[in-house]
């Protein structure tokens, strides 16, 4: 009775005597009932639940299958980061040490413009007096020099003072003096307007100057610095505002660890000196990122005025960085490649050039053993008028890779000094080429990349 009722049920509903399936099929408890009126259970009914077994012993595997797939389909992503195999990455360099920076051929100074550096970029007076100079003019070179030639000149774009160092290795400074940045004696004054002998003992192979102090490298690696003072860019390790003496520069570094100085070269307010191992210290003034350190510091001292970590004395920048966009066969669609991150074996990289801009450092790593690969360019500070060659005006606090200065076209055009303007950079190759970034003119668009000068 219980069948026929569901027979008559499932008929109403559509279903044929032989499609009809059976309450064994649903529902457990009905199955023994079943079972035990199977007398009254017609030929044709255990034929369909014969034919409802055999269909739910096919379909079991496919439930098993459909689960393994929902599996899978659940499992996690493979990993989106980008993959980067370049050589400007991932390979391991093998230096030519120690590093060595080749002098110019000596020659006799000549200077152009006024000598009174007093009204330098303050005033604009016609140039009419005897002593500003309307064309290049030997400067004494009898009567001061000795008839010595001079071997290396030190002066910037945000300079108004100079120095030059004979091939004797004597140094002699001339120009504005205010915060005694020339060291001459012991005290200031407003100009020194012919080239006068430091009287400091030792001789000099390399010197540096920034706004308002003076940086000269002795023959046995150390490093002398005298002048303005206020961000620490003598690296004296003081806090006094302007030092009037040459002083011996501190160094940051284990007592029994040997540093030889071999380049200098200043900022406006900062200072970046190169050993012989190839190793980047840096001291001065942080605001902009330019002692490479990752980090500004930057502080409130009061309700509307900041500060910054400046560092008084010199310390090792061993940190370097790349944009995995910038570089050939990455992937720059992905996120992660629009992000900056550390160089592989970043605290082995050796740096052979440097030079600084007003707020900005150029780097050009060592010579490669073998020239197996090119060497590459870092640049760092202030990224205004797309100085740094990143395209983008950004600053970067660590020194980064320019990514357009790798790759296949630099292998046999290797990148081997550097020298920055205020504004503007300039990378010189082997091969004599020279590419510029940023702006020197007033007027005129900034050239955001490094671009070869025609």
């Amino acid at each position: 009775a219980t069948s026929s009722a569901w027979a008559d049920f499932m008929n109403e509903e559509g279903f044929g005597a032989g499609d009809a399936p059976t309450p064994s099929t649903t529902a457990p408890a009905a199955t023994s009932t079943a079972t035990s009126t199977s007398n009254n259970t017609t030929t044709d009914e255990k034929d369909s639940n014969k034919k409802l077994k055999t269909n739910e012993n096919e379909q079991q595997p496919k439930a098993t299958s459909t689960s393994t797939e929902s599996k899978k389909s659940t499992s996690p992503p493979p990993s989106s980061k980008p993959t980067i195999k370049s050589s400007a990455v991932d390979e391991q360099r093998d230096y030519q040490l120690p590093i060595t920076v080749p002098t110019p051929t000596p020659g006799i100074l000549a200077q152009s413009g006024t000598l009174d550096s007093t009204t330098i970029g303050r005033t604009k007076r016609t140039l009419s007096e005897t002593y500003d100079l309307q064309e290049p003019t030997i400067l004494a070179y009898k009567s001061i020099f000795n008839q010595s030639k001079t071997a290396i000149i030190a002066t910037s774009s945000t300079s108004a003072h100079s120095i030059a160092i004979t091939t004797d290795g004597v140094a002699y400074a001339w120009g504005r003096n205010e915060m005694g940045q020339c060291g001459i004696g012991s005290g200031t004054s407003a100009c020194v307007p012919l080239p006068t002998k430091i009287e400091l003992e030792g001789k000099f192979v390399g010197a540096a100057v920034g706004k308002n102090h003076s940086v000269l490298v002795e023959e046995d690696g150390s490093v002398w610095a005298v002048g303005g003072n206020k961000y620490g860019q003598c690296g004296v390790n003081t806090k006094i505002e302007a030092i009037l003496k040459w002083k011996k520069c501190v160094f940051d570094t284990d007592s029994s660890e040997e540093i030889e100085i071999v380049q200098a070269s200043c900022g406006e307010n900062f200072t970046v000196v190169l050993s012989s191992e190839g190793y980047m210290y840096s001291a001065g003034l942080s605001e902009f990122g330019q002692l490479g350190n990752g980090e500004t510091g930057e502080y409130f001292i009061s309700a509307n005025k900041l500060a910054f970590a400046n560092a008084t004395k010199f310390e090792r920048r061993s940190n370097f960085a790349y944009l995995p966009s910038d570089i050939e066969h990455s992937n720059n669609k992905m996120e992660e490649s629009k992000k900056i991150i550390p160089l592989p074996n970043s605290s082995d990289i050796r740096i052979g050039s440097i030079s600084c801009g007003k707020n900005h450092t150029v780097a050009i790593e060592a010579p490669i053993q073998h020239k197996s690969q090119p060497s590459r360019v870092f640049t760092w500070g202030c990224g205004g008028y797309g100085v740094l060659g990143h395209a983008v005006q950004a600053d970067e606090y660590t020194p980064r890779l320019v990514g357009t200065m790798t790759g296949a076209m630099f292998q046999n055009n290797n990148p081997i000094r550097a020298e920055a303007g205020a504004h503007c950079s300039m990378i010189l190759t082997e091969n004599g080429h020279v590419y510029y970034c940023g702006k020197h003119r007033s007027v005129g668009e900034a050239t955001m990349r490094p671009t070869l000068v025609d």
